[in-house]
C-alpha cells in the first residue's frame, strides 16, 4: 500500500470507529458519584468509598452476560442495560460511570471527520528526552474544572520548516502509551479549537523517534460534551500551523438526519 492507501485505511477506521456501539459518539453521560447517586434511565443506587464503586436495586443490569441486582463492580467488566454500555471510570480520586448509547442523536448526525490531506512532510523525526522519575504536570480538562497531575514520560523535540517544537507528552492511563496534547496556529480556526492529540507507543529509550502528525487525532470531546479530556500542558502551544491530521466532526445538515421510528 502506497502512503495514502495508508492513511486513508487509517482514517476510514477511525470513522468507523467512533461511530460503532462504545464509541466516542455514543457517549451520553459521565455520572460522577457523590453519596447516593441516580442516573436517568439507569436502574439502580450508584454509590462510591473512594475505592469501590457499588450498585443496589439494579434491575436489568448484566455484569459480564450476569444479571447483578447489587454488588461491588470494577472497571474492568462489561456492564449492560439493554444495549446502553456503561463504563466505570476514575480520575484522581473521584469516580464515575458513563453511559454510551448507540441511539445517541449524534451518531444518527454524524457524517464523518474532517482531515487534512496526507503528506509525508508531516513525518518528521524528533528527539525523544524521557522524564525524571515522579515528574508531573498539572492539567486542565475541556467540559471541566478538573485537575489532574499527570504523570510526564517525556518530552520531543524537532524543527519543521525552520521553526523549533517541544512537546511534553504525559501517561493517560493506557500502558505504554505516550500521549501528547497540543494546540497550533490552526486550532479554533481550521481545527478543533481545544487541542489535538498524537498518541503514539512510548519509546523505550531516549534517542530519535519518527512522528506522523497525519495521525493527529482529535479529543473525545470534539464528539461528545460528556467526555473531559486533557488540556495542553505548558508549552504544547505550537507557534506555527499544524496542517496535517484530524480537523473536526462533521454533522449532517438537519433535514438529512434519519429519526428512528419506534
Amino acid at each position: 500500500m502506497t502512503f495514502v492507501d495508508q492513511w486513508r485505511t487509517w482514517h476510514a477506521e477511525r470513522e468507523a470507529a467512533v461511530s460503532a456501539p462504545g464509541g466516542d459518539l455514543t457517549l451520553t453521560g459521565t455520572h460522577w458519584l457523590v453519596g447516593r447517586t441516580r442516573i436517568d434511565g439507569i436502574p439502580g443506587t450508584w454509590r462510591t468509598d473512594g475505592t469501590d464503586v457499588r450498585v443496589s436495586g439494579a434491575d436489568g443490569l448484566l455484569v459480564d452476560g450476569v444479571p447483578t441486582v447489587e454488588g461491588v463492580l470494577r472497571p474492568d467488566q462489561r456492564l449492560m442495560v439493554g444495549d446502553v454500555e456503561l463504563k466505570i471510570i476514575r480520575r484522581g480520586g473521584d469516580l464515575a460511570v458513563r453511559t454510551y448509547d448507540p441511539h445517541a442523536p449524534a451518531v444518527r448526525r454524524f457524517a464523518g471527520i474532517d482531515a487534512y490531506a496526507p503528506d509525508p512532510a508531516w513525518v518528521v523525526t524528533a528527539e525523544f528526552t524521557p522524564a525524571d522519575a515522579e515528574q508531573t504536570v498539572r492539567t486542565e480538562h475541556s467540559h471541566s474544572d478538573r485537575l489532574v497531575d499527570y504523570p510526564v514520560v517525556g518530552t520531543f523535540t524537532f524543527t519543521f520548516d525552520g521553526q523549533h517544537a517541544e512537546l511534553v507528552a504525559l501517561y493517560t492511563g493506557h500502558e505504554g502509551e505516550a500521549h501528547i496534547t497540543f494546540r497550533d496556529a490552526t486550532s479554533g480556526r481550521e481545527s478543533y479549537g481545544a487541542a489535538r492529540f498524537l498518541l503514539l507507543p512510548l519509546p523505550a529509550t531516549a534517542g530519535p523517534v519518527e512522528l506522523d502528525f497525519n495521525r493527529v487525532t482529535l479529543p473525545p470531546c470534539a464528539f461528545s460534551d460528556a467526555f473531559i479530556c486533557p488540556l495542553p500542558p505548558p508549552g504544547n502551544v505550537l507557534p506555527f500551523a499544524v496542517r496535517a491530521g484530524e480537523k473536526a466532526a462533521l454533522d449532517q445538515p438537519a433535514d438529512q438526519v434519519s429519526i428512528p421510528c419506534g
